[in-house]
C-alpha cells in the first residue's frame, strides 16, 4: 500500500513538472526554436550516405528559406511590443494603436510578403541555389525539391503572422508548444522519407506535410485569442498611420538584420559558388550549428519583451532592469554550453566514426566567439528598444558593411576561415559596446556590475571549453 502511494505520489510530481515546462513561455519558445532549426539538420546524416553534393544542396536550400523573415524588415518584433502595450490598455507609450488596428496591418502585412518572397525564392534563391543543383546526381529531383520549398512560403508566412499575433497579447507557451511539435515531426519525417526513397523531392513534400497541420491549428488558436474579433472591432487609426507608425522602427531594425544576418549567411551562400560540395557543405553545416544556437540562446529574451514593454509603459524601471538581466544571463549561458559543447564533440565523433564534413576547431572557435559576442549585444539592444527608439539599423549596418567587405577580400584567399573570422572581425567595430552604453545610460544601469554578473562566469566557460578542443583536435594528440 505506501509503496502503491509513493508510485503515485511521484507520478504526480512528474506530471506536476511536465506541466510547469509546458507552460514556460521561455521553455517553449526554446523548444520552438530548436525543433524549426534541427528539422532541417536531422536528415543531414543520410543525406550525406546519398552525396555529399546532395548534403550541400540541402544545408544551401534551407539555409535561403531561413532568409525569409528578413524581408519583412523587423516588423514582427515591432508588432510584438506594439500589441503588447495595446493589449494591457497602457498609456505610457506615446503612439498607442488598437488591437483590431494592428491586426488588419498585420493582414495586409501577410498577403503582400506572401508574394514577394515567393518571387524572390524564385529568382534570387533559384540563381543562388543552381550551382550545387548541377552537382547533384538528379537534377530534376533537386529542382523538384527546391520548388516545393519556395512555393511553401506562404504556409510559413501564416505561423510567423499568428505566432507574432499569439505572443503579443501574451500567449506563448501553447503556441510554441504546438510549433515546435510540428517542426520536430517535420524533422523526423524528412529523415525517414530520405532514408526509403533517397528522393530530395519526396523529403521535400513530407517535410511540410505537419507545417501545413501547425498552420491550421495556430489559426484556430489565434482565432481563440481574438484575431478574428479583432479584425472586425471598429476602426480607431486609418491603416495608413499605423503603417507609418510600425514603419518607423521596422525599416531600421530590419536594415540591420539584413546587412548583419544577411551577411552572415550570405558568407556561407558565396562560399558554396566558390567551394567544393565538401567544403561548401561543412561550412553551411556550421551555420546551421550556429543558426540552433542563436535561435535557442535568443529565447530567453524573446519570451519575456512583452513584459519589458509592459513593465516600460508602467515605469518600472527597476523591474524590467531586473528582468533584463536575468534573460541575458540565460541566454549567454546558453551560447556557452551549446557552442563549447559542439566543439568537444566534433572530435569524438570523428573517433566515434560518426564524422561528417564539418568545419575545423579554429574556424568554429571564430564563429562561437562572433555568436557570443552577437547576443551580448543583442540581449542589451532588445532591452534598450522597449523604449521604441530603434537603432539596429546602423549598429548592424556597419558590422553588415565591415562583413561584406571583409569577406570578399578573405573568402577567395582562404575559404571557410575567411568567412569565419569575417564574421567575428564584423562583431568588434560598435556592435560589442555600444548597445551596451545605451541601455546603461537610458536605464541607469549599474555598470560593469550588471554585465560582471552576466557575462563573465558564461564567458569563461566557453573559451576554456574551445580551448580544450582545440588542445584535443592537434595533430600530435
Amino acid at each position: 500500500m505506501a509503496k502503491r502511494t509513493t508510485q503515485e505520489q511521484s507520478r504526480k510530481r512528474a506530471l506536476h513538472l511536465f506541466q510547469r515546462f509546458i507552460s514556460n513561455p521561455s521553455g517553449m519558445l526554446a523548444f520552438s526554436n530548436l525543433s524549426r532549426a534541427s528539422s532541417y539538420l536531422l536528415p543531414v546524416p543520410f543525406l550525406y550516405n546519398l552525396s555529399t553534393a546532395a548534403a550541400a544542396f540541402w544545408l544551401l536550400a534551407t539555409t535561403i528559406v531561413s532568409l525569409q523573415n528578413l524581408v519583412f524588415l523587423g516588423a514582427p518584433q515591432i508588432l510584438v511590443r506594439m500589441l503588447a502595450v495595446a493589449n494591457n490598455k497602457s498609456s505610457r507609450i506615446e503612439g498607442q494603436y488598437s488591437v483590431g488596428d494592428l491586426a488588419r496591418l498585420m493582414r495586409l502585412i501577410l498577403t503582400v510578403a506572401s508574394v514577394v518572397i515567393t518571387l524572390l525564392m524564385l529568382t534570387a534563391g533559384t540563381a543562388a541555389i543552381a550551382n550545387l543543383v548541377g552537382q547533384t546526381d538528379d537534377h530534376f529531383d533537386a529542382w523538384a525539391a527546391w520548388l516545393v520549398l519556395a512555393l511553401s512560403t506562404p504556409m510559413r508566412i501564416v505561423i510567423l503572422t499568428r505566432l507574432t499575433f499569439l505572443n503579443g497579447v501574451g500567449e506563448i507557451a501553447a503556441p510554441r508548444l504546438a510549433d515546435g511539435i510540428a517542426w520536430a515531426v517535420s524533422g523526423i519525417l524528412s529523415a525517414a522519407t530520405i532514408i526509403v526513397t533517397e528522393s530530395l523531392s519526396a523529403m521535400a513534400v513530407a517535410a511540410q506535410l505537419p507545417i501545413i497541420i501547425s498552420a491550421l491549428f495556430l489559426g484556430r488558436m489565434a482565432n481563440r485569442a481574438g484575431w478574428t474579433d479583432a479584425l472586425h472591432l471598429r476602426r480607431e487609426q486609418h491603416l495608413s498611420k499605423v503603417g507609418r507608425a510600425v514603419w518607423a522602427p521596422s525599416w531600421r531594425a530590419g536594415l540591420g538584420a539584413l546587412l548583419s544576418t544577411g551577411s552572415r549567411q550570405g558568407g556561407g551562400i558565396a562560399l558554396a559558388q566558390l567551394a567544393s560540395p565538401a567544403v561548401a557543405a561543412g561550412y553551411l553545416l556550421a551555420q546551421n550549428v550556429v543558426s540552433v544556437i542563436m535561435m535557442l540562446s535568443a529565447a530567453p529574451m524573446q519570451s519575456v519583451i512583452h513584459k519589458l514593454a509592459a513593465l516600460y509603459a508602467q515605469r518600472q524601471t527597476a523591474s524590467h532592469i531586473a528582468l533584463a538581466e536575468q534573460a541575458r544571463s540565460k541566454s549567454l549561458w546558453t551560447v556557452s554550453v551549446l557552442a563549447g559543447g559542439t566543439a568537444l564533440a566534433v572530435p569524438v565523433l570523428d573517433w566515434l566514426g560518426f564524422g561528417y564534413a564539418f568545419v575545423d576547431q579554429v574556424v568554429w572557435s571564430m564563429l562561437a566567439l562572433g555568436l557570443f559576442i552577437q547576443r551580448y549585444a543583442a540581449a542589451h539592444l532588445q532591452h534598450y528598444t522597449i523604449t521604441n527608439h530603434v537603432v539596429w539599423h546602423w549598429l548592424d549596418g556597419i558590422g553588415g558593411a565591415v562583413n561584406i567587405t571583409t569577406c570578399i577580400f578573405l573568402i577567395p584567399a582562404i575559404g571557410a576561415k575567411g568567412a569565419a573570422l569575417a564574421y567575428l572581425v564584423s562583431m568588434i567595430p560598435v556592435y560589442l559596446w555600444v548597445p551596451t552604453r545605451m541601455a546603461v545610460k537610458r536605464f541607469d544601469m549599474r555598470w560593469p556590475a550588471t554585465d560582471l554578473r552576466t557575462v563573465t562566469t558564461p564567458l569563461v566557460s566557453l573559451l576554456v571549453m574551445l580551448g580544450l578542443a582545440n588542445v584535443i583536435n592537434l595533430p600530435f594528440l
